[in-house]
């Protein structure tokens, strides 16, 4: 299996307002996701090997995600005010 990088650009949210997925750029592309993952997918992508991350959109740098409880987050040393709320609704 080839370990890639995945950009996560937009978020999906239950009705309750719980983060439910995330949609990730397999070329960097912040402008259109090419797919969604559920944050099990997420989690198992992580898990395997893979990098998540987002870029900051006030300031541009990189931040990666992280395993965390049931969940993903972005990880504490990198997060530089950023988080994953900070990202638009996917669609």
């Amino acid at each position: 299996m080839t370990i890639a990088d995945y950009r996560i650009i937009c978020v999906v949210r239950r009705a309750d307002g719980n983060l439910r997925g995330v949609g990730y750029s397999e070329n960097g592309n912040g402008v259109m996701y090419d797919n969604t993952w559920t944050i099990a997918e997420a989690r198992a992508a992580i898990e395997q090997g893979h990098r998540l991350y987002i870029v900051s959109p006030s300031a541009g740098g990189e931040a990666e995600l992280e395993v965390h409880g049931d969940g993903i987050r972005i990880k504490p040393d990198q997060s530089a005010g950023q988080s994953l709320d900070d990202l638009p609704p996917c669609g």
